[in-house]
């Protein structure tokens, strides 16, 4: 299959980000109370002893909230509060992925409104939600959050990621990061379909990077580790991941001269017999396109290399050869590679290359 290089280069780039990004969706489950080793005037379960109550917020900020939603900064203006706020019967909080969508949500605004205008809105907003025992707990877990993302930033702000390694260091800074500021079952609630795709991401990775593997071995392999993931991750982001691994996978294949047959066995394994198809069809189609942008550049650079035609009439000849060898929707096409072969060719002219007089 031919694809540009910037695709070639878009496997490692997009798992990369899959390291960090993160995954949203954990379906609420019934907790434990708050399990919180941070948590001020906890007990060995990490509950409140002494529940204190949550009022309205106030502060300098020139408004007093009450719902957590006044005045909202004007990127969430219009949308909808992600994740949920819940409690158990006996008013104690449920600890879930939802609770840390609603941070997120609230503290996505970041750069429109101060850190302790957030607070004081997230505060009013838990406040709205939950009763006493409940927002306190909330409450806590909120500043524990705030740390965290605080330490991160510091942590992460200067540090590479560019290989395996460095992206396996990274992950060890958050996991150490969360077992410092949160119990297990809030690391688990908050983190851990993110943290099951991190081990994912990396184990691909390595796998992709092996010189002993076959691409077919390769192929095998991340099926596998694909399997093992929850279905909720195996749904969210399957276009990308599956783009970008085929696409790995298909320029190691390139690189070793492989077969047609170990091109289609690895597609096979990855994506069906079915999609196995349609990826060869879209071969074909590349394969004629790719060979008529060849003849017809061929023929344009003679007409251009034609000295004897006034610069008008090579203009005709070009745009008369263009209309006729391509559609009005495929001539959009072949006037971008045009540019980009020009701007290509003037990069390289030996005048572009000489220093600018001072």
């Amino acid at each position: 299959m031919q694809v540009p290089g910037g695709m070639r280069a878009a496997g490692l780039a997009l798992a990369v980000a899959a390291v960090a990004a993160a995954v949203v969706g954990w379906p609420s489950a019934q907790r434990e109370p708050v399990v919180l080793a941070t948590a001020p005037g906890a007990t060995s379960r990490g509950q409140i002893t002494s529940p204190p109550a949550v009022p309205a917020a106030a502060g300098d900020f020139g408004v007093v909230f009450h719902s957590g939603l006044e005045q909202l900064p004007a990127s969430l203006r219009g949308t909808d509060v992600s994740g949920e706020l819940e409690q158990d019967a006996q008013g104690n909080l449920k600890v879930t992925r939802g609770v840390r969508s609603v941070f997120d949500y609230f503290l996505s605004g970041t750069g429109e409104e101060t850190p302790a205008r957030q607070r004081a809105r997230l505060k009013a907003y838990i406040g709205a939600h939950l009763g006493a025992r409940a927002a306190a707990q909330a409450l806590a877990l909120l500043d524990a959050y705030i740390a965290y993302k605080d330490e991160l930033d510091a942590a992460l702000r200067h540090t590479p990621a560019t290989t395996l390694a460095d992206m396996q260091a990274r992950v060890d800074t958050l996991r150490a990061a969360r077992a410092r500021r949160f119990s297990p079952d809030v690391v688990q609630a908050f983190f851990g379909d993110e943290d099951a795709y991190d081990r994912y991401s990396l184990d691909k990775l390595a796998i992709l990077n092996d010189p002993a593997l076959s691409p077919q071995e390769k192929a095998r392999r991340v099926a596998a580790l694909r399997d093992a993931l929850p279905e909720a991750q195996r749904r969210q982001g399957d276009v990308v991941e599956v783009v970008g691994t085929l696409d790995a996978l298909t320029a190691d294949w390139r690189q070793r001269a492989g077969t047609p047959q170990e091109l289609r066995q690895l597609r096979e394994t990855l994506v069906g017999a079915d999609a196995a198809q349609r990826l060869e069809a879209l071969d074909r189609q590349t394969e004629a396109w790719n060979s008529r942008v060849a003849v017809y550049l061929q023929q344009r650079a003679l007409i251009i290399g034609d000295v004897t035609l006034a610069d008008s009439t090579r203009r005709q000849k070009v745009d008369a050869l263009r209309s006729e060898a391509f559609s009005a929707t495929e001539r959009l096409r072949i006037e971008t590679i045009e540019r980009i072969q020009e701007s290509g060719a003037r990069d390289a002219s030996p005048a572009s290359r000489q220093p600018t007089p001072g």
